[in-house]
């Protein structure tokens, strides 16, 4: 339905989020994210059958073809030093078709520039380059929102507001959230000068900067964070683990939202939602939600014929699985000393090497009923390997993998083969116009970096993990999030050049850091 007569709601905030002093006492060593502090926009209701995480604010985008602006307003101040400044916003809810902002000072004919929120998930976060007096303008003046193309409902997430109600255009609402949303997914601007960037990355891992959706994307950094928590015994990323779990897990209950933004309470959507279980296994060994997780992989198993074993979503075996099922489901069986559920983790893996690895080597994200897609795309072979790296680590020493072990043997001399001069992996191995992708570069190296550390693999692999992680380095941002990072795979831009940020390359980042540990 097009909504023809709109009102506006104005939201305001009695926090102050920079007072003078603190900006008088800052340096441009260290990164700064001064939040938005209001907002215009258009009263368009959340879809009824959607919703919003965690019932955080959000900002309503109109379509393109009504054209109505959003206006959103900083706190006015002095801009800090630092001549890197970035202009940030973040989506909250899920689109699955083209979608292009523009962002103008109110007022100003020349915009801006531009935010390509293109078949991106929720939590997708662009950002726009500004010179200092742009940024001074958007301080003193606020910024313009309007979108150009897209015309399915559309939301960003908002300023923070503790004196007007959260989310007062949901349709389906979830109570607020006890951790209230961070800075740095409320639009913002981001001002450095030098900084120490993996200082910074750790601070962003350290509370609930870089959340992601339940599922693979989030299942990542709880592995990461969980990790770098026990490696370092630091209270910081501990602290950060128990945030994370905690807004998805709620007393008894599991709430999130599937893929496509609908609420999926107390249940599980598909096979890449179950790698959270894995570490929720790990430090809520008896939430009711591990046994839904067990009961979906029973249930998903194909019956007698092709894949026949296979845990998967219809008809389709893919990479994702051998992480986000078997992985977890070797954890499970090893906690519950269920002999079942390990017999069913060891079949993902042998079930992925025949259907997913052909007779050159190469690695395959899908196979559907006999036809193989997407050969060499780094992030699936992320999952192919890492998977089967953490599940011969979890298994029991009176379980035999010795076959696992040689097929991670010959998956990393395979994958060292196609490691570039900087560390990384393209997107694609065999196609030489692919630039790199930083998630699935972080990916493969955790995979040999945890393997090293296991013994699973040799010294050699631990030597090519250091090599991406030093190479990692020139795509962190000021304020420490990995950047170039290849899109969800919701479209064909996924074999693209595009590259966006990414915080799933961010949990696959700390598995490595956590593994390789003193360098």
């Amino acid at each position: 339905m097009i909504i023809r007569h709109l009102t506006f709601v104005f939201v305001s905030t009695a926090c102050v989020l920079f007072s003078s002093t603190a900006i008088a006492q800052s340096d441009s060593s260290t990164a700064i994210h001064i939040a938005a502090v209001s907002q215009n926009s258009p009263n368009l209701a959340v879809p009824s059958d959607k919703r919003i995480p965690f019932g955080w604010p959000s900002l309503p985008i109109a379509s393109a073809r009504d054209g109505i602006a959003s206006h959103v307003r900083w706190s006015p101040q002095r801009l800090p030093p630092g001549d890197t400044i970035r202009l940030r916003l973040t989506t909250a809810l899920d689109s699955r078709k083209p979608l292009l902002l523009e962002v103008s000072l109110p007022g100003e004919a020349k915009p801006l520039g531009q935010f390509n929120f293109n078949f991106a998930p929720v939590f997708q976060m662009g950002e726009l380059p500004l010179t200092r007096d742009q940024a001074q303008q958007v301080l003193q003046h606020g910024i313009v929102i309007t979108r150009t193309i897209g015309e399915a409902p559309f939301h960003l997430f908002g300023p923070a507001s503790d004196s007007s109600p959260t989310n007062p255009s949901t349709t389906n609402p979830v109570p607020p959230h006890a951790v209230a949303i961070p800075t740095l997914l409320q639009p913002h601007l981001m001002v450095a000068g030098e900084t120490d960037r993996w200082a910074e990355y750790n601070k962003r891992l350290e509370g609930v900067d870089t959340v992601q959706p339940f599922g693979w994307m989030e299942g990542a950094l709880l592995d990461g964070v969980w990790d770098l928590a026990q490696a370092t015994h630091s209270d910081a990323f501990a602290n950060g683990y128990s945030n994370r779990m905690s807004l998805y897990l709620r007393g008894d209950r599991l709430i999130y939202e599937d893929p496509k933004s609908c609420p999926c309470d107390d249940r599980i959507f598909g096979i890449e939602d179950t790698l959270p279980f894995a570490a929720i296994a790990q430090t809520h060994p008896n939430h009711p939600a591990v046994d839904l997780a067990i009961a979906f992989w029973k249930n998903h198993r194909r019956p007698p014929g092709f894949a026949e074993g296979c845990v998967q979503d219809g008809g389709l075996c893919s990479a994702e699985g051998s992480y986000t099922v078997g992985y977890p489901l070797m954890r499970v069986g090893r906690l519950r000393s269920d002999p079942q559920l390990i017999s069913i983790a060891l079949d993902q893996y042998r079930i992925r090497k025949q259907l997913l690895v052909d007779e050159d080597q190469n690695i395959w994200l899908r196979n559907s009923n006999g036809r193989r897609t997407m050969k060499n795309w780094a992030r699936g072979v992320t999952w192919y390997f890492l998977g089967l790296i953490r599940g011969i680590a979890e298994a029991p020493d009176s379980v035999d993998t010795s076959d696992l072990r040689a097929e991670a043997i010959r998956t990393m001399d395979w994958v060292i083969q196609h490691q570039q001069d900087n560390g990384l992996w393209r997107n694609l191995f065999d196609q030489p116009s692919q630039t790199v992708d930083t998630s699935g570069s972080s990916g493969i190296a955790a995979a040999l970096a945890i393997g090293a550390k296991t013994g699973v693999l040799p010294e050699r692999a631990r030597t090519a993990a250091l090599k991406t992680k030093h190479g990692l380095t020139n795509f962190l941002t000021a304020d420490g999030l990995l950047a170039h990072s290849t899109p969800s795979n919701r479209s064909p831009e996924a074999q693209s050049n595009r590259r966006v940020i990414f915080p799933v390359g961010m949990g696959l980042t700390a598995q490595l850091i956590a593994a390789l540990g003193k360098e």
